[in-house]
């Protein structure tokens, strides 16, 4: 795993870990959308100085949202 904090792997390993976590009790695609809506929110509320920070976070949570929603899709077929 890349060990740099909020890059497309971190995101793609948390992203795993929670449809792991969560498997007996949803869908991986709504605890997906779970972990995005409370990763944005938790984002959105920090008060990052940096505004090119804050969208490299939302970036590389989408992109590795979009890489293990592929992953599963294709899982599934």
């Amino acid at each position: 795993m890349n060990s740099d904090l909020f890059s497309v792997d971190y995101f793609k390993e948390a992203l795993h870990l929670q449809v792991q976590k969560n498997e007996a009790v949803q869908t991986p695609v709504q605890t997906m959308n779970s972990y995005y809506r409370t990763v944005v929110s938790a984002i959105i509320q920090d008060r990052i100085n940096k505004n090119f920070e804050l969208i490299r976070r939302i970036r590389n949570l989408d992109t590795a949202y979009k890489e293990v929603k592929e992953e599963i899709m294709s899982q599934q077929r």
